[in-house]
């Protein structure tokens, strides 16, 4: 699977990339190669080549550590579906946001019957998180 919009582009290799660092500390060019290059029958190159693209795109960060560089994601799961989901909005409507969370509720509906309890639970729980961050403020 490729994500591809108008701001954002990462292939199925990047993609893999990101969900294996979203689980590590950090990890150098081969060790990711190891975990994920081989399998997929890319080369060495190609995973540095992709790590490379990542960090360019501003989704990895690098440190040299002795030999090699250490690289880590700069977003995390949550804030690149953010992303990914904002740059779609953009790129298909101008409409207001009242469309967009209509699309996203039938989606819920759709893709399982649990899916608006849930939805439920956590409107609510962010209303707390916002309430409780509001009321640390003011105090």
């Amino acid at each position: 699977m490729s994500v591809r919009t108008g701001k954002i582009a990462l292939g199925p290799l990047e993609i893999s990339i990101l969900r294996y660092l979203w689980r590590k500390e950090g990890a150098e060019v081969k060790t990711v190669f190891r975990e994920l290059g081989s399998s997929d029958a890319n080369s060495l190159n190609t995973v540095q080549s992709a790590m490379e693209r990542l960090f360019r795109k501003g989704l990895l960060s690098r440190e040299k550590v002795s030999h090699a560089y250490v690289y880590r994601a700069e977003v995390n799961r949550m804030q690149m579906i953010s992303r990914v989901i904002d740059d779609i909005l953009q790129s298909f409507t101008t409409d207001s946001k009242d469309n967009y969370l209509l699309a996203f509720l039938d989606h819920a509906v759709e893709s399982d019957t649990q899916a608006l309890d849930l939805l439920e639970q956590m409107i609510k729980d962010k209303r707390e998180e916002a309430a409780a961050k509001s009321g640390e403020g003011n105090g």
